[in-house]
C-alpha cells in the first residue's frame, strides 16, 4: 500500500513540475525551447513536435503564448512558414502543407495548426505549396546552413 502511495505521489510531483505530460494523443516532444537572446524560456508545452517521414515539424503560434513558444523553438529548425490575409495582416491557421524535393517527391504533407509552421529538412532545393481557402501557393525554398523563411498571403 504505501509503495502505491508513493508511486501516485511521484507520478503527482512529475505532473506539477512539468516533467510529464499525459496525454491521448500526445506526440513526442524532441527537443525543448530554447531561451532567446535575453534568456527567457516560453511558458511551454502548447505546441508538440512532431515526425513524419523522417522530418520533424511544428506549427501554431495562436496567442502571445503560442508565438512566444514557438520563437523560442524556431532555432531547431531551417524551414519557417507564415501565413496571413494580404493587407489585413491577420494570420491564417489550418493551411495544408506539403513540401516537395528536387525530385518532386513530397517529404511532408501536414496541416498547420497556425500560422506558422516550422520543419527541419535535409540541405537542398525543396518546392514548398501551401493551400488554404482554395487557392494554392507555391514558393521555393533553399535549405542550407541558414534558416529559409516563406511568407504566403492570401485576398
Amino acid at each position: 500500500m504505501v509503495k502505491i502511495h508513493t508511486t501516485n505521489l511521484a507520478v503527482l510531483v512529475l505532473l506539477l513540475g512539468g516533467g510529464l505530460s499525459l496525454s491521448a494523443n500526445a506526440q513526442q516532444t524532441l527537443g525543448a525551447p530554447v531561451a532567446d537572446e535575453r534568456g527567457w524560456l516560453p511558458p511551454g508545452g502548447s505546441i508538440q513536435v512532431q515526425t513524419h517521414q523522417g522530418i520533424r515539424f511544428a506549427s501554431g503560434g495562436i496567442g502571445l503564448s503560442g508565438r512566444d513558444e514557438l520563437r523560442a523553438l524556431s532555432p531547431q529548425f531551417n524551414l519557417q512558414l507564415m501565413f496571413a490575409m494580404q493587407g489585413s495582416g491577420n494570420y491564417l491557421a489550418g493551411a495544408q502543407v506539403r513540401i516537395l524535393n528536387s525530385h518532386g517527391v513530397v517529404v511532408l504533407d501536414a496541416t498547420s495548426e497556425g500560422p506558422y509552421f516550422l520543419a527541419q529538412l535535409p540541405p537542398g532545393n525543396y518546392i514548398v505549396e501551401v493551400s488554404t481557402l482554395g487557392q494554392t501557393q507555391r514558393q521555393t525554398a533553399r535549405i542550407g546552413q541558414q534558416q529559409s523563411r516563406l511568407n504566403f498571403f492570401w485576398r
